[in-house]
């Protein structure tokens, strides 16, 4: 499952090499997109990532201007949104991500509907 993990991550990197941005940078952005303003913890949940390893996959995009990180009145932590630039990198990688995408399609042929059910059951029973 590691070595299929990488090799997916891999391809991916690629298409988004040309945008500057790695999938798991991109995911973050498209989550962002999704649930709009967010708590670190928020964002962790809906990425399944640890928020540690979460905050440093933030480092570069907030440090590019394509997120924002502001202390929230009243509450710990800080609220995580998109920039108007951020909107824009991740118009400009959606492409690159659904060329990838076709090639993972592609690649698993009938196996990526099977692929995708037992992730997700994983990741429920995880």
């Amino acid at each position: 499952m590691r070595r299929a993990s990488r090799t997916l991550s891999r391809l991916y990197d690629e298409a988004l090499t040309d945008v500057g941005l790695n999938i798991n940078q991109f995911a973050v952005l498209r989550t962002l997109a999704r649930l709009g303003p967010s708590r670190l913890v928020d964002l962790a949940e809906a990425t399944l990532h640890e928020k540690s390893a979460l905050w440093r996959t933030l480092q570069p995009l907030i440090r590019q201007g394509w997120v924002t990180a502001e202390a929230t009145p009243g509450a710990r932590g800080q609220t995580l949104s998109l920039t108007p630039a951020g909107v824009q990198k991740l118009a400009d990688a959606l492409p690159h991500w659904t060329t990838a995408q076709t090639r993972v399609a592609a690649l698993l042929g009938p196996r990526e509907a099977a692929l995708i059910d037992l992730l997700s059951e994983l990741e429920i029973n995880a």
